[in-house]
């Protein structure tokens, strides 16, 4: 990918089903290789479903979904609540397993009543 200005994204989602969609596009509209695109796509659909039908949101509560891409097109992206986050302890679905495959670097918190699921990407680290 050529050197490209570093470049920060964020939106704010209601917690149903349609933010998927809405959380695809805007890593579309990220200047990722074209090749990142798709398994990025994957883990921001997971982790977005996951505050959707874990993150005990009201109708008022948004989803964050922020990103940062490097010049050298490193990615870091996060995805923030209001909800109570990932419990200690708790079974982790197919959505973690992904994470864990995908991202080189991740991890989750909550702090300050936000809850924050967050993953990197190398940029030499896929094709």
């Amino acid at each position: 990918m050529p050197h490209v200005p570093d470049h920060e994204a964020t939106h704010l989602l209601p917690p149903h089903a349609a933010s998927i969609v809405l959380a695809r596009r805007a890593v579309e509209a990220l200047p990722l290789e074209p090749a990142r695109t798709g398994e990025v796509k994957l883990i921001v659909s997971e982790l977005v479903t996951n505050s959707i039908e874990h993150g005990e949101l009201g109708a008022h509560d948004r989803i964050e979904l922020r990103a940062l891409v490097d010049r050298r097109g490193a990615l870091h992206m996060e995805v923030r609540d209001p909800g109570p986050g990932p419990r200690p302890g708790a079974k982790r679905g197919m959505g973690w397993r992904i994470l864990e495959r995908m991202a080189d670097r991740w991890g989750s918190d909550r702090r300050d009543g936000v809850a924050r699921v967050w993953f990197e990407l190398d940029p030499a680290s896929r094709p």
